[in-house]
């Protein structure tokens, strides 16, 4: 039986199973995101340009005063996650280690998964609406600063009534790759300004076909929808990187509408924002304290964190809602 005696014991080695099944899961979705540590509930993120071109100084005249343009701000506020396993007096009797365990890295995946699945959703939810609610009932908003869905026709910036456009609707192509690319390079400031960006990522899920597409595509030796002997001028040009959950339902079901759904973006930016106020953790109880539960005789293990995350911009990514 494991008792009271082997408690230190049994918590150490339930820490390593749970954060294997941490590891286990790869922060993909966190890839897309500037990371931060927060202390506060609550917080404001704003964006301002710079102000522009410089300009011609004639002699003797004075330098012309530049005029940054306030962007627009987005808030984020704290959320907690967790979820708990029960190590039970039955389990302990009969040393059922591997039960135990099994339990530990479940509550390590359980709580990684739910980090990719919500920065995931930011795109899948985000592509063809301003909100949708999660697995708890709540509502999250999939809007970047300006108010709109992170994928929009229709942007808008704060100097002039001009817009900009970071959405398209076609399947993953060598015309659409070009078309993503073209968006990029219609990009405004707000003081409507070209902006240069580089985009460096295409974005896809799970989708086999979806992955094939962009795999061949970007390995083939002649190019790609061309005649033989053509030069590939997009191999090795953009990296590939595959979010498991972005086709999936608000409870992380499989949906095969957004199966075909793919991402241009510049990854190194700092217009989409994770802050992290409890990093992903694990607590043990005490016997005879704070996890042992006097009706059952149970330990009670969990592993929670809090965060929020956000779009404040929009110009570092292009997205396809391609159903197909």
């Amino acid at each position: 039986m494991i008792t009271t005696a082997q408690f230190n014991d049994l918590v150490k080695n339930a820490k390593v199973e749970w954060r294997d099944g941490y590891d286990m899961v790869k922060p993909v979705a966190r890839e897309l995101y500037d990371v931060y540590s927060t202390e506060e509930m609550t917080s404001e993120h704003s964006q301002i340009d710079n102000p522009g071109f410089a300009h011609r100084k004639q002699q003797g005249d004075r330098y012309t005063i530049g005029s940054p343009r306030q962007g627009y701000s987005i808030t984020l506020s704290q959320s907690r996650i967790g979820l708990m396993e029960e190590v039970t007096w039955e389990m302990r009797k009969y040393d059922k280690y591997r039960e135990i365990f099994k339990k530990m890295k479940g509550l390590g995946e359980s709580t990684a998964q739910r980090m990719e699945l919500d920065l995931t959703h930011q795109l899948t939810f985000g592509a063809t609406a301003t909100s949708y609610t999660n697995m708890d009932g709540e509502t999250v908003y999939t809007t970047t600063g300006d108010g709109l869905g992170i994928f929009s026709t229709v942007h808008k910036i704060t100097g002039s009534s001009a817009t900009f456009s970071n959405k398209l609707t076609a399947a993953f192509s060598r015309a659409a790759l070009e078309e993503a690319e073209g968006l990029f390079t219609q990009m405004i400031n707000n003081n409507g300004v070209k902006v240069v960006v580089t985009p460096n990522t295409i974005i896809t899920g799970d989708d086999p076909a979806t992955v094939n597409a962009v795999k061949e595509f970007m390995k083939s030796q002649s190019a790609p929808d061309t005649a033989n002997g053509a030069t590939n001028v997009y191999a090795g040009k953009y990296r590939h990187l595959i979010l498991p959950y972005l086709a999936t339902t608000n409870t992380g079901a499989y949906d095969s509408t957004k199966a075909g759904y793919w991402f241009l973006a510049d990854t190194n930016h700092s217009d989409a924002i994770l802050e992290i106020s409890e990093n992903p953790n694990f607590t043990a109880p005490s016997v005879g304290g704070n996890g042992e539960d006097f009706e059952t005789d149970g330990w009670k293990f969990k592993s929670s964190a809090s965060y929020d995350y956000g779009f404040l911009d929009p110009k570092f990514i292009v997205g396809s809602v391609a159903t197909s």
